[in-house]
Order: structure tokens, then sequence, then C-alpha cells
């Protein structure tokens, strides 16, 4: 805590109520930004090669039939959360939006 009262973050600056909801006051990484990074190492196919992607999903699937695109509608369900279209899109394009490759669809060799 500050000298006011006030929360204060690692840097000693003062932490608003949605920091402290954010979890900014443990001082640990996301989980999300831990996945992301587990996913950006996935080798990826070829940049012509067609897949799918949703606006709000992290990752470049081959199809639909993907058992980790399904989970994740499945956990977007659970939560209740919307589920997005599906896009196709070209891999070289959504490595360019930032997705990670699917490691089900392209596992390591």
């Amino acid at each position: 805590m500050g000298l006011d009262g006030a929360h204060v973050d690692g840097n000693n600056r003062p932490m608003g109520l949605s920091d402290r909801r954010n979890g900014a006051r443990s001082g640990k990484r996301s989980k999300d930004a831990q996945a992301v990074k587990v996913q950006l190492d996935n080798p990826w196919p070829p940049g012509g090669t067609l897949g799918v992607i949703t606006i709000g999903g992290r990752t470049f699937h081959k199809n639909t039939d993907c058992p980790g695109y399904r989970q994740g509608v499945r956990q977007a369900e659970k939560k209740g959360w919307t589920i997005n279209k599906v896009e196709h899109i070209r891999a070289a394009a959504a490595r360019d939006r930032g997705k990670g490759a699917c490691r089900r669809c392209w596992p390591r060799a």
C-alpha cells in the first residue's frame, strides 16, 4: 500500500479496480499470454495452406473437425460466450493476424 492507503503495483503506481480484477496485483503472467507463446512456437504449414480461424480465437486450424477447435467451442459455450463465425483463410494471413498454429493440426515432427 502507498502512503495514502491506496494499493500500488510493483512500479509503485496506484492500482485501479480493473487492475486488481485482472490479476495485476499478483505479478503473475496470465495463462493466455503463456498459451499464445506456446502456440506461436508450433510449426507452421506452408503459407498458402487453407484453414480456419475465428475472430476471438487464438489458433489457426485445418478445419472445424479439429479436436482443438471443438474443445475451444465447448469451452466458449460453457462460459456463455458467443461463438464467432469461422473464417477461411490462408496460413500466411493467419500468422500475420497473430494467430498460432494448432498443435493438433500441425504437430511437431
